[in-house]
């Protein structure tokens, strides 16, 4: 969750701001040495969406495994698979023929075999299409803030270097939100901490990242309509 965001901003500093040490790019934590970037969650809440998509995905390929016992001829299939597309391997390596040693009972989602596949574990392979369909449900979005401290000894030089991280983040912003992170800079400020001799200026950004979950939904095979007389 906030690691992929954490990650990903360390990455990129760590690519376009080459006066700072990659070592020196730390997170939630404090850099040994300077000059240095510590990257820190100030805080993040979630915002239910409440938005529910359907997708039609079309026909999927699936894979089947399954261990045969040397007596058992007739095997249930997770989906219902379409017609001339189950292929069969068994022991791994040898391909059957549908309808010589094989038949597709296509209404129960089931095969059975002439004669029982040899005993083995994890010996018999099924492949076929389904066509399902994908709901994606987009239930939750994160957002927060990150603070972003840029420390230095000098300074004009964390001053310097504050201004690379920053133009460093904005060229990343359309990258990122190509992977679904919105990062924007919502402000700053000159932080004094009494005994240490390095200066720290605090650039603080807002974030916002989707999670999305998917369910599979099969296809409506039959639909049963009844009259209530009154």
């Amino acid at each position: 969750m906030l690691t992929e965001i954490e990650d990903r901003l360390v990455k990129i500093l760590q690519e376009k701001v080459k006066e700072i040490p990659k070592d020196n790019i730390v997170v939630n934590m404090e850099p040994a040495t300077s000059p240095a970037v510590a990257i820190s969650n100030l805080n993040f809440a979630f915002e239910n969406m409440g938005l529910v998509e359907n997708i039609d995905e079309g026909n999927i390929a699936m894979e089947e495994l399954f261990s045969s016992d040397g007596a058992k001829k007739s095997y249930s299939l997770e989906d219902k698979p379409l017609q001339e597309t189950v292929q069969v391997t068994c022991p791994p390596g040898t391909s059957l023929e549908e309808r010589k040693d094989f038949d597709v009972d296509y209404a129960k989602t089931s095969i059975e075999f002439s004669k029982a596949p040899p005993k083995g574990k994890n010996n018999l392979l099924v492949k076929y299409l389904s066509n399902k369909k994908i709901m994606t449900v987009k239930g939750l979005k994160i957002k927060g803030t990150y603070a972003i401290d840029v420390i230095h000894t000098d300074r004009a030089e964390a001053d310097s270097l504050a201004e690379k991280v920053v133009k460093a983040l904005l060229l990343a912003e359309d990258e990122l939100a190509t992977e679904g992170i919105e990062l924007k800079p919502v402000g700053g400020e000159m932080l004094r901490e009494q005994g240490k001799k390095t200066e720290k200026i605090r650039l603080n950004y807002a974030f916002e990242m989707e999670m999305r979950v998917k369910k599979i939904i099969p296809p409506i095979t039959k639909i049963t309509i009844s009259r209530k007389t009154v």
